[in-house]
């Protein structure tokens, strides 16, 4: 659930030229938490580069959403 709550996130702020709502943002950075605690655990080279990269993404998008307030 962790990469589709992230993914649909991601999905809404682009259909939504760079915005989110508060439910969808309060979501994301709760995804970013649940990354930085799991990420650690991943033992599989392929599993961590692809939550790594989610990761990043997830933080792309909230510093999008800072710069635009």
């Amino acid at each position: 659930m962790l990469d589709a709550d992230t993914a649909g996130c991601v999905l809404t702020w682009l259909d939504n030229d760079g915005t989110l709502d508060p439910e969808r943002s309060r979501i994301l950075q709760s995804c970013i938490e649940d990354l930085d605690r799991a990420i650690p655990e991943i033992t599989d080279p392929a599993g961590i580069q692809y939550y790594q990269r989610l990761r990043q993404l997830a933080l792309l998008v909230t510093e999008g959403l800072c710069d635009a307030k």
